[in-house]
């Protein structure tokens, strides 16, 4: 959003926001029931903030809009708490009822909604109760006014009062806060320099002659919702991604416990110290076949077979199925990978079972088991439809997974398979495969 003038533009609008805020100060301190209980008398004119629009949009206005009206009676707020009933009267909270000009709008059946305006406008006379904080000004002068105010036509007198005096006296001749009221806080007459400061800017700041002012202040502050909004969604994103990832890891240290990799007290166990030995594989279903004993089982060309399915990623069309000894391994596989995968399912980690089964290929088992046989390269890429680099690339790929299964046999002890695992490495790594160069 390019907005013409805006370095400036901001300048104002920040100094429209601070003086607002600064004039909120100056009311919350001469309006608190300490000073004004005392002038809160039937028949004072007083001056009050109009009833906001319904479109919600700010009023990029230095004041607000106010109407005038005359006090009718005030009130202490009651509370529930017994708190409320001991306060002193100036600490206590107070509505106002005034009588000014409203509009009334029925919003539903039942419902009715009462608009605050200003006196010239359209509406009718009404007895409304306000806070004191709705309050801008306080006038030194008071009406006299009809003790019954049912009448229509007596309300209509007394605000025709109102704005004939008005008409003499536009400024409404206000009580002065220190002359009239007698405050003397410091607070209040630093205030007062500081919006006098601020009002002196208004008149020498450039923006204030601009054309179409109101217009530029409100593209401003629509840039600054925008650009607040999105601050909010990346922060709520941000946190929404914190907690989904805390989740996450609660819902994995929930498997790692039920399939024994971990104890109820995070204390790592055997299976536990395999698995964090393998990162080039799934370690979970690969330590799984590694403890119900399948690879301890195996020949060393059948296991090596198998751990190829954990390396192959790519679909092939057409594959040709394996021997029934390996396709028999493969259903091996499938069935411990299926079990892990609802395991991690049930205990809410985000997971596709059938998926994450139909991940495990068995398309090149022939081939790497006719590699670990001894076979030519020239031979196995007869057996088999893959790409010679894509075979290539599984064939080293399972050299890492083996390596891994070595440290992982050694650190649990377990001699007999870390000495097949080595066996395994010396029948797969020779020949081409593991070639520095195709040249050499």
């Amino acid at each position: 959003m390019v907005i013409e003038e805006e370095e400036n533009l901001k300048n104002y609008y920040d100094l429209i926001q601070q003086y607002k805020s600064l004039k909120k100060d100056v009311r919350d301190i001469v309006f608190s029931p300490k000073h004004c209980l005392p002038y809160l008398q039937a028949g004072r004119l007083v001056c009050m903030q109009c009833t906001e629009s319904d479109d919600k949009s700010p009023s990029f206005l230095i004041e607000d809009l106010v109407t005038w009206g005359v006090i009718v009676n005030f009130d202490r707020v009651k509370g529930v708490s017994d708190d409320d009933a001991s306060r002193k009267p100036e600490n206590a909270n107070y509505t106002v009822d005034v009588l000014t000009r409203c509009v009334v709008t029925k919003d539903g059946v039942t419902k009715k909604k009462i608009k605050v305006v200003p006196l010239k406008e359209p509406g009718e006379p009404l007895i409304v109760s306000i806070p004191i904080d709705q309050i801008n000004i306080l006038s030194s002068a008071r009406l006299y006014m009809s003790k019954d105010l049912l009448p229509l036509e007596v309300r209509e007198n007394t605000l025709k009062q109102v704005s004939e005096f008005l008409s003499r006296k536009p400024s409404g001749l206000p009580l002065d806060p220190e002359g009239d009221m007698n405050i003397q806080s410091s607070s209040y007459k630093k205030t007062v320099r500081r919006i006098e400061a601020l009002e002196h800017l208004f008149e020498k700041h450039e923006i204030a002659k601009s054309p179409l002012i109101k217009e530029k202040l409100k593209v401003l502050h629509s840039k600054q919702e925008l650009t607040a909004r999105i601050k909010l969604i990346r922060k709520s994103m941000r946190s929404s991604t914190a907690l989904a990832f805390k989740d996450e890891l609660k819902a994995r240290k929930r498997v790692l416990r039920r399939l024994g990799y971990i104890t109820s007290d995070d204390v790592v166990e055997l299976k536990g110290k395999v698995a964090c030995e393998i990162s080039s594989a799934d370690e979970l279903t690969l330590t799984e076949l590694m403890f119900n004993g399948v690879l301890k089982d195996l020949k060393v060309e059948e296991m090596v077979s198998l751990l190829s399915c954990f390396v192959w990623q790519e679909k092939l069309q057409d594959a040709a199925k394996p021997r029934e000894e390996l396709d028999f391994l493969f259903t091996q596989l499938q069935d411990t990978a299926r079990r892990v995968a609802k395991l991690q399912f049930e205990c809410k980690v985000q997971i596709d079972v059938e998926n994450f089964v139909s991940s495990f290929r068995p398309d090149i088992m022939e081939a790497v088991y006719a590699w670990a046989k001894g076979s030519k390269f020239y031979e196995i890429m007869e057996i088999t439809k893959v790409f010679e680099g894509s075979l290539i690339r599984a064939i080293r790929r399972l050299e890492e997974v083996l390596q891994q299964l070595i440290e992982a046999a050694k650190s649990i002890g377990e001699i007999e398979l870390e000495a097949k695992f080595e066996e395994a490495v010396s029948k797969i790594k020779r020949d081409i495969v593991f070639a520095a160069s195709l040249y050499l």
